[in-house]
């Protein structure tokens, strides 16, 4: 819940879910997916959260 508020990224695929479905606790719960997936692929190939990652793999391929 505290990530679809604080963070830009899940605020928006929150509204996207909900206004595609219509039920808030099946965006919240997929949601709740998506942070348990990415914890267990950071803890299994033990590295650290980097919220920008995207911005920083694009300038390192240009």
């Amino acid at each position: 819940m505290s990530a679809v508020k604080w963070d830009d990224h899940y605020r928006e695929s929150y509204a996207r879910l909900v206004s595609k479905q219509g039920i808030k606790m099946k965006a919240l719960v997929s949601i709740q997916r998506k942070l348990l997936e990415m914890t267990y692929i950071l803890y299994k190939n033990k590295t650290a959260y980097e919220k920008q990652y995207k911005n920083i793999v694009q300038t390192q391929m240009a």
